[in-house]
C-alpha cells in the first residue's frame, strides 16, 4: 500500500488512541471580553489565558427612548423600565480583560493535511470498528439467503470506508436521494470509473441493505429502553468529535434542522413551515465566523428513562450551550428560544445572548410591536435585569425587536462587529443580521451536496446527517490549515472520496476472479505500472497439447495447441503476435 493510502489509515488509527490537549499554548490572534467583578470577596475565575486589568471603561448612550409612556422610570404597563440598571463602579470594583482565542483546530486537527485525514477526525477508528463488527453480525444472519458464500462475506473497514466514499461522491454530482444504478455503469460508459473500478453494484447494494450500527440481536430489546439505541454509540462518538477538534470563536448561533423521512419512526415530526414537511429534528450549535457545527442533538421526544429530555426552549438552549457556558460566548437565537428565562439563566452561566423576539410576545410593551409614526432606522430601547429589549425600524413596516444580554452602548458588542461598517442599524442589530442565518446555511450546504439514499430506516438517515455534518465540518478543518487553498468544497468532496475508494481499489487489484481488462483500468486508476501487479506464474512448455486460451475466457471455450514461449499459456490467433528474434532483443537467435 503507498504511502498517501498508509497515511490516511495511520490517522484512523491514531485519533483513537491520542489524547487531544483542551489547552492551546500558542495563540496568534486574540479577542477580550470585559467582565466586572461585582464583589472584591468574590474569588476570580480560572481562565485559560492571562487576565489584565483595564481601570477605565467609556461608556456612552446613543439610543434613548421616546414615544413612550413612562412613569417613575419605568415603562407603563410593562415590567421594563426606562433607565438602564446600575453598572458596576469601577471606582469600587475590579475590572478586567479575559483573552480569548479565535476559532480554531485543536490538537490532532492541527496535523490533519489531506481531505481525508479532516475528515478521519470525526469519522474516527472507534467509528469505523463498531460499524465493521455490526455489520458482520448482520451478514452473518443474511448469509443462509445466499447459496454462495461469496455474494454474503464479511466486510472490513477498508471497504466500509469505500462504500462511504462512494456516497459522497455520489452527492458532489447530485445523486445523493436518486438511483446511483448508473454510477456503476462500465459497458455503456454512463458510469462513473472510480466507483465501478472499486466495488460491484451488488456489493454496494448488499452493503446498503447490511449496514449496522448495533448489535441486531439486542436491537429490541434495547429499544425498548432507548428509542435512540440502535445509533446512539455512533452518534454520540461522532458529537464528541466535533467537540474535541475545534475551539468556537466568540460567536455561535442555535437553531433546529429537519432531514426528510417519510418511513416509520416513534419521534418523526412535522414542521410545516420547514422546506421538507416530515422527517427527523436536530438541535445545532454551529460557529458564526467558520460554518463549524460544534453540537448535535437529535430531538427524541417522550423517551424512555434516562434519555428523556425536556425539549422545553429554554432546557434546550441550556443544554446545548453546555459546551461553551462560562467561556463568555455569545449564543444568537431564533424567536423560539428568545425569552427572559433563557436570558437569565445564560447570563448566570457568563454567556451572552441575543434573539429575536415575535411580536406576540407577552412581555414586550405595545409601543414596540407598533410601527406607524416611526421612521426609518428609528429604535427604542428598554431594560430589565440583566436583560435589554431593543425595537428597530429596518425599513417602512419592516420592525425588528430583539432581546438580548447587551446594552446597546455595551463595548463587548462592539468589538464583535467591525468598526468599518457604516451602517446606521445599531450595533445589537448589526451583529444579529450578520449571523442569524448560519443555520440556514448549514442545511443549504447539507442540501446541495447530499450523500442520503432513500431508504425506510431511520437509523440511516441520522447516520447519512452526521456524514453531511462531518463533511462540512472536515472542510472547515482543511481550510484552517491551507489559507493559501483555493480548493472549493465540491472539489474537496472528490478528493476526499477519491482518497477513500483508494485503497479498496487496491485490495480489489489482486483478486483472482476479475478480468484482465478491469484489472488494468484499476491499475491505471491507482497510478500503478502493469508489471507491478500482472505477475503470472510460468507454465511449462507442453508441445502437442491442446487447451483453452485463457484470454478468450469461457463464454468462448476456444481451445488452441498454441502456447506463450515466456509463461506457457495457451493463446490462440487472435491473442498473440509473432515477434522476430531481433525484436525480443535476442540477437543470437536461440531459444
Amino acid at each position: 500500500m503507498s504511502g498517501t493510502f498508509q497515511n490516511v489509515i495511520n490517522l484512523w488509527q491514531t485519533v483513537n488512541c491520542s489524547e487531544v490537549e483542551e489547552r492551546d499554548d500558542e495563540v496568534d490572534n486574540i479577542d477580550y471580553v470585559v467582565e466586572y467583578i461585582d464583589s472584591e470577596d468574590e474569588p476570580p475565575e480560572v481562565n485559560e489565558f492571562p487576565i489584565v486589568e483595564d481601570d477605565e471603561v467609556e461608556t456612552k448612550h446613543t439610543v434613548q427612548l421616546h414615544c413612550v409612556q413612562i412613569t417613575n422610570g419605568e415603562i407603563e404597563n410593562s415590567i421594563w423600565s426606562a433607565t438602564p440598571p446600575d453598572k458596576p463602579n469601577v471606582a469600587t470594583n475590579a475590572a478586567r480583560k479575559i483573552a480569548q482565542a479565535k476559532a480554531g483546530p485543536l490538537g490532532l486537527a492541527k496535523a490533519a493535511k489531506s481531505p481525508s485525514e479532516c475528515l478521519s477526525l470525526f469519522l474516527d477508528a472507534d467509528v469505523m470498528a463498531t460499524i465493521t463488527e455490526h455489520t458482520n453480525e448482520r451478514i452473518k444472519l443474511e448469509r443462509q439467503n445466499y447459496t454462495r458464500a461469496r455474494d454474503a462475506c464479511d466486510t472490513d473497514a477498508v471497504e466500509i470506508m469505500a462504500y462511504l466514499g462512494i456516497l459522497y461522491i455520489a452527492g458532489t454530482v447530485r445523486d445523493g436521494r436518486q438511483k446511483i444504478d448508473h454510477l456503476f455503469e462500465a459497458k455503456k460508459g454512463t458510469g462513473m470509473e472510480a466507483v465501478f473500478l472499486t466495488m460491484g453494484l451488488s456489493r454496494f447494494t448488499f452493503l446498503s441493505r447490511c449496514l449496522q450500527f448495533d448489535d441486531p440481536a439486542t436491537t429490541e430489546e434495547e429499544t425498548d429502553t432507548d428509542k435512540l439505541a440502535p445509533i446512539r454509540a455512533i452518534y454520540e462518538r461522532i458529537v464528541t468529535n466535533f467537540q474535541k477538534f475545534f475551539r468556537p470563536g466568540r460567536l455561535l448561533a442555535l437553531g433546529e434542522q429537519l432531514t426528510p423521512f417519510k418511513g416509520a419512526c416513534e419521534f418523526r415530526q412535522s414542521i410545516p413551515v420547514k422546506p421538507c414537511n416530515v422527517g427527523l429534528k436536530y438541535h445545532l450549535l454551529v460557529d458564526c465566523e467558520i460554518p463549524y457545527t460544534c453540537n448535535v442533538e437529535l430531538c427524541a421526544p417522550n423517551n424512555h428513562k434516562p434519555y428523556d429530555l425536556s425539549y422545553a426552549p429554554t432546557d434546550v438552549a441550556m443544554r446545548m450551550t453546555e459546551p461553551v457556558q462560562g467561556k463568555h460566548k455569545t449564543i444568537i437565537v431564533p424567536p423560539k428560544f428568545t425569552s427572559l428565562e433563557t436570558i437569565k439563566k445564560l447570563h448566570d452561566s457568563r454567556t451572552m445572548l441575543i434573539g429575536e423576539v415575535p411580536k406576540p410576545y407577552t412581555d414586550i410593551p405595545k409601543q414596540f410591536t407598533v410601527s406607524k409614526g416611526r421612521t426609518e432606522n428609528d429604535t427604542l430601547t428598554a431594560y430589565h435585569e440583566m436583560a435589554s429589549l431593543i425595537s428597530h425600524m429596518v425599513r417602512s413596516k419592516d420592525l425588528l425587536i430583539l432581546m438580548s444580554s447587551y446594552r446597546e452602548e455595551s463595548s463587548d458588542a462592539e468589538t464583535i462587529v467591525d468598526d468599518s461598517d457604516e451602517s446606521p442599524d445599531p450595533k445589537i442589530v448589526q451583529l444579529y443580521n450578520r449571523s442569524k442565518n448560519v443555520i440556514q446555511l448549514i442545511q443549504q450546504m447539507c442540501a446541495t451536496y447530499d450523500v442520503a439514499k432513500n431508504t425506510r430506516r431511520w437509523q440511516l438517515i441520522v447516520f447519512f446527517n452526521l456524514m453531511n455534518l462531518s463533511a462540512i465540518n472536515a472542510w472547515c478543518i482543511y481550510r484552517m490549515n491551507h489559507p493559501e487553498s483555493t480548493l472549493d468544497r465540491r472539489e474537496f468532496l472528490t478528493d476526499m472520496a477519491l482518497e477513500l475508494l483508494r485503497p479498496q481499489a487496491q485490495v480489489r487489484l489482486y483478486v483472482k476472479t476479475i478480468t484482465p481488462v478491469l484489472r488494468q483500468r484499476i491499475g491505471i486508476f491507482l497510478g500503478i505500472e502493469k508489471s507491478e501487479y500482472d505477475i503470472r506464474p510460468v507454465s511449462a512448455k507442453r508441445d502437442g497439447a491442446r487447451g483453452r486460451c485463457y484470454m478468450c475466457g469461457r463464454s468462448r471455450n476456444k481451445t488452441t495447441r498454441t502456447s506463450c514461449d515466456s509463461c506457457g499459456k495457451f493463446v490462440c490467433s487472435d491473442h498473440y503476435a509473432c515477434v522476430c528474434y531481433e525484436c525480443t532483443g535476442d540477437s543470437a537467435g536461440t531459444k
